[in-house]
């Protein structure tokens, strides 16, 4: 199940804690870019540990052609 969208309300806390200052017309682009930004992290795998970073789990003969 996805989590649920951010509020304006929580995404004008999170603007004023990067130290933001935005107009109206600015934060409306704000929290339409943000709606972007969640369906983006929704798509992030998250199967891997911390210790598998990508160089580390990247093995190059998968890419070999097939004979």
């Amino acid at each position: 199940m996805p989590p649920t969208p951010a509020t304006r309300d929580e995404i004008a806390v999170l603007a004023l804690r990067a130290g933001l200052e935005l107009g109206a017309e600015h934060f409306d682009q704000l929290i339409d870019a943000y709606g972007h930004l969640e369906q983006m992290l929704g798509r992030i795998r998250s199967a891997r540990s911390y210790a598998d970073e990508p160089a580390h789990v990247f093995v190059p003969t998968k890419f070999l052609p097939t004979e």
